[in-house]
C-alpha cells in the first residue's frame, strides 16, 4: 500500500511516458541498467515499469534513520562501497532469486549532463546472477529540480507540474553480451534516439543543425542565471547560428555583439581557434569549438573550454565544461581532461562521431591514431 501511494504521488508530480515496457522479461532474473540524472530516478523507473523493481543502494543509506524503514520496506538490494566482492555477492543472489534488480552503472548522479564512465562490477553480478541485462534511457530528467542542472540539487523552481520524462527500455541481452562497452554504447544511441524525439523540435524551425547544437549545449553543466551570450564569429556562420538557437533555448538569456554591451554582466563568449587570442578579458567562460581537431586537441590556453566542431556537417560534436563542484563526499566528475575534444554532447550515440574519433572510457572524445 505504501508504494502504491508513493508510486501514485510520483506520476502525480511527474508524466511518465513509458517507451517498450513490453521489453521487460515477465519473469527471471533482470538486471536493469540505467543512466543516472536525479535523486528521483528509481521512482520513475518504478512507476514506468510494469514489473515490481528492487534497487541496489549503498548501505550507507540505511544509516539515514528517516530512510531506513521505507528502504527495507521496498525490497532494496544494500552494497557496501568498500566490499566489492560482497556486493557483487550480494546483487548475483538477488538475481539468481528471480529478481528485477536495476542499478545505475554510473556509480553516482551526472553533475555535467553527461555519461559517466560505467563501472564494470555489473558484468559480474549478472553473471553470476545467471541474468539477462537490460539497459534503459530517462530522458528529461536534467532540469528538474532533483538534478545537478544549475550548480546544485533542490535549488530550482519546478519548470511545470507533472514533469514531462521518457523512460526507454532496451532489449534485454544475455550476461555474456552485456559488458560495458557495448552497455554504454547501446545507452547512447538511445539517449539520442530519445533527444531526436522529443517535442522541442516542434519549435526548430529550418536550421535544425544550429537548433541541435544549442540543444545539445543546453542540456550541458555552465550556463548560470544572467549570462549574456557573445560569439566571436561572423554572423551566418554555424557557430553564430548556434550562438542564436541556444538563446532561444534559454528563456531569458540576452545576446551581446561586443562585451562593452554586458553592462557589468557576466558574458560567455563563443569564438574559433582563430579568436583564442581574445580569450582571457574579463569573461565568465570561453568556449572555442573549431572543426580542427589536432589543434584542439592540443589547446593549452587558459579558461578556454575546447569542443570538436564537425566540419562536414556544422554538428557541435564535443565540448568541455567547467569541472563540477563534488557533492557531499561523492567522487569528482570532470568536465575538462587534456589531450581531448573535451566530452561527447548529449544526444549524440558513438555511431555519430566522424571518422578519425573515439570514446574513452570516461566518455572524452579523443583522436584515433592513424
Amino acid at each position: 500500500m505504501i508504494v502504491g501511494a508513493v508510486l501514485g504521488l510520483v506520476r502525480m508530480v511527474y508524466h511518465v511516458r513509458p517507451i517498450h515496457p513490453e521489453r521487460v522479461p515477465a519473469g527471471g532474473g533482470v538486471l536493469m541498467l540505467s543512466n543516472h540524472v536525479s535523486y528521483m530516478d528509481a521512482l520513475i523507473l518504478a512507476a514506468a515499469c510494469p514489473r515490481p523493481l528492487r534497487f541496489v543502494m549503498w548501505d550507507a543509506l540505511y544509516h539515514v534513520w528517516w530512510m531506513n524503514g521505507f528502504l527495507r520496506y521496498v525490497g532494496t538490494v544494500p552494497i557496501s562501497a568498500t566490499r566489492a566482492k560482497d556486493a557483487v555477492r550480494t546483487v548475483a543472489t538477488a538475481l539468481k532469486e528471480g529478481g528485477l534488480v536495476c542499478l545505475f552503472p554510473e556509480g553516482e548522479i551526472t553533475r555535467h549532463g553527461m555519461v559517466n564512465e560505467l563501472r564494470k562490477g555489473f558484468e559480474l553480478m549478472a553473471r553470476q546472477g545467471h541474468a539477462k541485462v537490460m539497459p534503459v534511457w530517462l530522458d528529461g530528467l536534467y532540469g528538474s529540480i532533483f538534478s545537478f542542472q544549475g550548480g546544485g540539487f533542490f535549488k530550482k523552481r519546478p519548470r511545470q507540474f507533472r514533469y514531462p520524462v521518457t523512460v526507454r527500455f532496451g532489449e534485454p541481452v544475455e550476461a555474456k553480451a552485456g559488458d560495458a562497452v557495448s552497455i554504454r554504447r547501446t545507452l547512447l544511441a538511445m539517449g539520442e534516439t530519445a533527444m531526436m524525439e522529443r517535442t522541442v523540435w516542434e519549435h526548430a524551425g529550418d536550421d535544425r543543425v544550429a537548433f541541435t547544437n544549442g540543444l545539445r549545449l543546453r542540456e550541458t553543466e555552465w550556463h548560470r542565471a544572467g549570462d549574456v551570450l557573445l560569439c566571436l564569429e561572423p554572423a551566418g556562420s554555424v557557430l553564430h547560428r548556434t550562438v542564436r538557437e541556444l538563446a532561444r533555448l534559454l528563456p531569458g538569456t540576452k545576446i551581446i555583439e561586443s562585451r562593452v554591451e554586458s553592462a557589468g554582466a557576466p558574458v560567455v563568449v563563443f569564438g574559433g581557434l582563430a579568436s583564442v587570442s581574445q580569450a582571457g578579458q574579463g569573461e565568465r567562460l570561453f568556449f572555442c569549438f573549431d572543426a580542427d581537431a589536432a589543434q584542439i586537441a592540443a589547446l593549452t590556453a587558459p579558461k578556454v573550454l575546447r569542443g570538436y566542431l564537425d566540419g562536414a556537417s556544422g554538428l557541435l560534436i564535443s565540448s568541455e565544461v567547467p569541472n563540477p563542484p563534488a557533492a557531499d563526499e561523492s567522487e569528482p566528475q570532470w568536465g575538462i581532461r587534456a589531450g581531448t575534444l573535451g566530452r561527447l554532447l548529449p544526444g549524440l550515440a558513438l555511431e555519430s562521431l566522424p571518422a578519425g574519433l573515439a570514446l574513452d572510457e570516461a566518455g572524452f572524445v579523443v583522436i584515433t591514431p592513424a
